[in-house]
This record gives structure tokens, sequence and C-alpha cells, in this order.
């Protein structure tokens, strides 16, 4: 194309971040469509919506020279265009053209601004689109629309690539490549170590009667206000609503249930709850994953759930929200629920365990999340080539979350993804073991105290503590990790942690105070740690690991490291 008097990379990636975001629109708005014309009362304003979606896809496709994009989208307007005006019924055929035809704009659209020729299906999927709407569109309509793109074409700069929205107050806005806002976190990273490297010299200045050192006390104090509120304030600016992954989901639960014969209702709740990009960015494939095998798996037949006294059409929830430093996100069906039992022999069929390992009913059912775990007897486009499940929990377990599974014959299953609301900061517990210095993530532990030696009791050979009433099983951190430190015969410093609903004490030297930390990933030189996901370097420029406390307790389980006292309960 000849010279253009604007940037025309920068163009392209603002028309696929709205043509994106309108494809999404055209989703839920067909959805809506679907819905209300099986009622008999087709609302006309959702039919507008689509007609403008389409539109604006259209004129910025061919403002851009994206003909086949500006074609399909006509077409598809066209389509709409019939519907509001009444010249054609709103049909469960014309709505999966609607349907179709959106998946081929967004594969357009995620092809920009390749060279490569259109998909072979383009062609026959216009030929087709425009003997549905052959009826109501005149050969005037089509030479209006040649003449409307040659002359958009012919004069790019004298129009806006974007069109104007509706009118009405409007707050402005900036985008912002992502990259620049992860360098600015990783600099209040430093300020944080920084600050607080200062702050521990005004202390002890301070504590010399040196006037200096506490007017310098003084100052650090507002310096950690004004630092802890950047950091507040750019935390806000990465965080984006999870509604814009929820907004995938109702289209493919309504695809995969209509090739499965069933009926299922999805109910969404939560979409405003906010957290980091990077983690709504990577958790979408993980909640699809659940989503598919709930409806796969979870949801019965229409005739089987008649048959159980249940409604015809199952229900799966979806629902997000805050709790703590946490964002917790539900996912729960009414179906059939899972059989732990059967979870367990089918594993054994597989290889998966030995049919004489002695496991808790919990521990049954999350053999689902094992590689290679599969009910289905048979390959299909959703299930049955063991994978899915256990790539939901290596990511969920990638981005620091904890992710369980509860399940009631019968009456349903629910999953559950607790994640933090930032993978950059966080508050941890710092613990000495030996000389080494390690870091706890807050949001793991439920208390922490002295426990004198005589009260540190076996079971199957394996050291427990009773706190609070509750057994609790013992790690001790030195052992794990193979150091070559002494127990200490009088007392045993404990560090109580929540890791999947399981309390287990972590036996450390000394405690060393609470303190934000900066995570940083360890080297591809060291490798990958069990028990370790990271480090940090702290203000006296000292460096502390960062304890895995998840992936530490499962490893101990999986060894025999602890003693499994949920079986000796049971067993009693």
């Amino acid at each position: 194309m000849p010279d253009e008097p604007f940037d025309r990379a920068e163009f392209v990636t603002y028309f696929r971040d709205e043509a994106e975001e309108l494809l999404h629109r055209i989703d839920a708005d067909a959805l809506r469509l679907e819905s209300s014309a099986a009622t008999g009362n087709t609302d006309p304003e959702i039919v507008n919506a689509l007609f403008r979606a389409l539109h604006t896809i259209k004129g910025n496709a061919a403002m851009l020279g994206f003909s086949e994009i500006a074609s399909l989208a006509h077409g598809l307007e066209s389509l709409c265009d019939m519907l509001r005006w009444g010249r054609a019924e709103v049909s469960p055929e014309r709505i999966e053209l609607l349907f179709a035809g959106r998946d081929l704009l967004a594969t357009l659209v995620a092809a920009t601004p390749s060279d490569t020729e259109p998909p072979p299906e383009l062609a026959p999927f216009l030929e087709r689109l425009n003997g549905a709407t052959h009826t109501a569109t005149s050969e005037q309509d089509a030479e209006t629309f040649e003449a409307d793109v040659a002359r958009m074409l012919s004069e790019p700069a004298k129009r806006d690539v974007l069109p104007a929205m509706p009118s009405g107050v409007r707050r402005p806005t900036i985008r912002v490549d992502i990259d620049r806002l992860d360098h600015l976190l990783n600099l209040v990273g430093e300020l944080v170590v920084n600050r607080t490297r200062v702050s521990d010299i005004a202390a002890g200045l301070a504590q010399k009667d040196d006037s200096a050192g506490k007017a310098l006390l003084e100052s650090i104090a507002l310096l950690a206000r004004t630092s802890g509120e950047i950091q507040e304030a750019l935390m806000k600016v990465r965080m984006v609503p999870i509604g814009r992954v929820f907004e995938r989901f109702p289209r493919m639960v309504r695809d995969v249930a209509k090739a499965r014969g069933k009926e299922v209702h999805l109910e969404m709740s939560g979409a405003q709850t906010e957290l980091d990009k990077t983690i709504v960015d990577d958790i979408g494939e993980p909640l699809m994953h659940l989503l598919r095998n709930c409806v796969d798996h979870g949801i019965e037949t229409p005739h089987a759930r008649q048959a159980a006294g249940k409604p015809r059409a199952g229900t799966i929830r979806l629902n997000a929200y805050h709790a703590g430093n946490q964002i917790v996100i539900e996912m729960s069906d009414d179906g059939g629920g899972v059989d732990p039992d059967r979870v367990f022999a089918r594993a054994v069929e597989l290889g998966i365990v030995e049919h004489d390992e002695r496991l808790s009913e919990q521990e049954r059912l999350e053999l689902i999340f094992k590689p290679g775990f599969s009910t289905a007897e048979s390959v299909s486009d959703v299930s049955g080539r063991g994978v899915g499940m256990d790539v939901v929990q290596k990511t969920v377990t990638r981005l620091k979350g904890l992710l369980s599974v509860s399940s009631e014959r019968g009456r349903g299953t629910t999953f559950e993804i607790k994640l933090p609301l930032t993978l950059a900061i966080i508050a941890a517990l710092l613990v000495h073991v030996g000389e080494d210095l390690y870091a706890i993530p807050l949001d793991s532990v439920v208390e922490s105290q002295r426990v004198e030696a005589e009260d540190i009791r076996t079971i199957q050979g394996k050291e427990v503590v009773t706190l609070r009433d509750t057994i609790v099983p013992l790690i001790r951190v030195a052992e794990f990790f193979e150091l070559n430190v002494a127990r200490d015969p009088e007392k045993a410093m404990v560090v109580n942690v929540d890791a999947q609903g399981r309390q287990i004490g972590l036996v450390v030297d000394a405690f060393a105070g609470e303190q934000e930390i900066v995570i940083k990933p360890l080297s591809d030189l060291v490798g990958r740690i069990p028990g370790i996901s990271g480090a940090t370097i702290l203000g006296s420029g000292a460096i502390a690991l960062i304890l895995d406390v998840h992936a530490l307790v499962a490893d101990s389980y999986a060894s025999g490291r602890v003693a499994r006292v949920d079986l000796a309960a049971t067993e009693a």
C-alpha cells in the first residue's frame, strides 16, 4: 500500500483489540437471540446490537484494507438487517449461520495483518450466506457497499480509523503495553527492597539515641506510606475484571452441550471481580477444561435426569469473589457427581496407582488430576485422551494457586480454585533453618508457635503434634532439603500451614518476622527445586528462598515422610 499519514501497525493493533471485544459481544448477543427466539419473543434490540457490532467491524476492516473481513462482516450485517426489519424469521438455521460466521470472522481477525491466503472455508461460506440473504439483498445494495469500501480506502486520512463511540460522558483512557507495566512493577519492587534496607539502617541509628537516626526514621515512615500507595496504585492498574475470561464460556457450553445432546444452563456471577492481568491471561484455558468436563462428564442426559427426578436441563454455576489477598473461583454442577471408588478402580486399570495402595476418599477423588487419567471409554473431540484435568492443576500450581474438588453422588461436583491477586509482591513470614533464611507466603500460614520437645509424639513412626485439639503432622524443613542441621533437643518452632485443606506443621529453627517480598524466579541454570518456588532479596541484601508450601506438602505425602493422620483416624 502507498505511504500512509499514520502508523498502520498501531491502528491494526487497535483494530484487532476492538474487533475481539466486538466478537465476544456478538457471541453473547447471538446466545441471547437464540434464547429469546426459543420462547417466541424475540427482542429487536438484540438484533440491532448485532447489526451495530458487525457494521463497526466492517467499516474498520474496510478502511484498513482487510477486504475479506469487510465482505464477511457485510454479509452477516445483511442477514441481521433482514432479521431486524422482519424480512426473515429468526430461525435456528439462521442463528447457526450467525455463529459460524462469527467464528470465521474471529479466524480472519486473528490472522491480521498476515498476507496469507484466506481460509478455504471462506468462499463456500460467503456463497451460503449470500444465498440466505439473496431474497432481501439487491444488486444496488452490493454496488453501494463496493462504492463505500472504495471511498473509505481512498480517503484514509480524512476519517478516524475507529468510529466514534456513542455520545455520552466518557472517561479518557490510554492503552499501555503490558511490558511497560511489568518493568514499572519491577522498579517498584526494587523500591520496596531498598525502602526496607534504609528503614533497617534508620532503626539501628535510632536505637543508639541518634537524633539524626530518629529524624530519618520519621522520614522513612512517610516514604513507606508514599511508596506503598504507588505500589497499590500500580497493582490496580494491572487489575482487570475476570469477566473478560467468563464471556468466552456461554458459547462453548452451548456448543458442547448441543454436541452431546444435553441441555445445560450456565449461571455466572462475580464477573467484575478483578485480579492481575497476567493471571487472567493464563486462567482461561484451565477454566475451559473444567467447564467442558462438567458438561461432558458431570451433567446427565435429559432422559437420565428426568429418571432421577431432576429437571431436564442441568445447571453449571460459575462464581468469582475476593477472599483476603486471594480470588476464589467456584464452579459447580448439579449432575451425577463423582464416585471415588470408580475413580480408584479406573486409576488401577490405567496403571496410575497400585490396587493395594491406601488412599483416603478425598485422595481417590483427586486421582482425576493425575496425568493420563480419563473415565471416557472412547476418544472424542471433548474428552477421552487423558489430558485436561492434569493440565488444569499444573497451570493453577504454576500460578501459585490451589485447586480442590468435592463431590456428592447424585448431587453434583464442585471445583474451587484459589489464586493470588498478583504474582509480583507478597507478604511472607521469614524463618531460619540452620544458617539459611526462608520465606513462607503468609496466605498459607495459619499460625506459628513454639512447641516443647516432649509435646511431639509419633504416629506410624512419623512425628505429629496436637495444636488446638487437632493432630498436625510435622515436616522438618531441614530434613526435607537434606540440610546438615542438628535438632534442638528442647523445643521446635512450628509454622502451621494450610495446604488444600490439610494442616501441616513446618519445623524451623527460628522466626525472623514478617515482610513484603518481591518474588524473583529461579535461574534456568539452577532449574526446578522441589519445595522452592523462587527467591527474594531482602533489604539487608540477604537472599531468602521462597517455600512452595503446597509442593512441599504434596512431595512429603507422596514420599511417606509425614504421618497419614486421616487414614489413622479412619482405621481407628
